[in-house]
């Protein structure tokens, strides 16, 4: 796939263009570049919203029907990045860890020491699905336990 920065920076290398010169292009590439993330954003949360609604009017149906009762639909994952992602980690009830990393950073919670390679990849799949709330949540019977969020 064509990338106009790219382009940009080539026409730098090759001294076609002054680095001064090639600022504000590339600064209108990354304007343009974030305006369509979150349209993209926008747009799947306006589908993941309708998909409430619709999976909503089916479990009421199903319960009319004489099925279960119907789980109340989850409100839509807000659109754009998630604002962070906290490990909290309970030691017979006590609070022993609570690292908060901005969600910019929630990526890098495999690189923090002790969280098990399972738990990275509930959170990778629930960052690149856009799932907010707990995505790991273990407790023993004396309040130890570890709980990770995303919101």
């Amino acid at each position: 796939m064509h990338d106009p920065l790219d382009d940009v920076l080539r026409l730098v290398a090759e001294g076609r263009l002054s680095p001064e010169d090639a600022a504000p292009i590339i600064d209108a590439l990354a304007s343009a570049r974030t305006a369509t993330a979150r349209a993209r954003a926008a747009a799947d949360h306006a589908r993941a919203a309708g998909r409430a609604v619709r999976d909503a009017g089916e479990s009421v149906r199903d319960a009319l029907r004489g099925g279960h009762p119907p789980e109340p639909p989850r409100p839509p994952t807000p659109p754009g990045p998630p604002r962070r992602l906290r490990v909290l980690v309970r030691d017979g009830g006590r609070i022993v860890v609570d690292l908060q990393l901005p969600g910019i950073l929630a990526e890098l919670a495999g690189a923090v020491p002790g969280i098990p390679a399972d738990y990275v990849d509930r959170i990778r799949e629930a960052l690149r699905s856009g799932v907010r709330g707990p995505v790991v949540d273990v407790a023993d019977e004396d309040g130890s336990g570890v709980t990770i969020t995303i919101d």
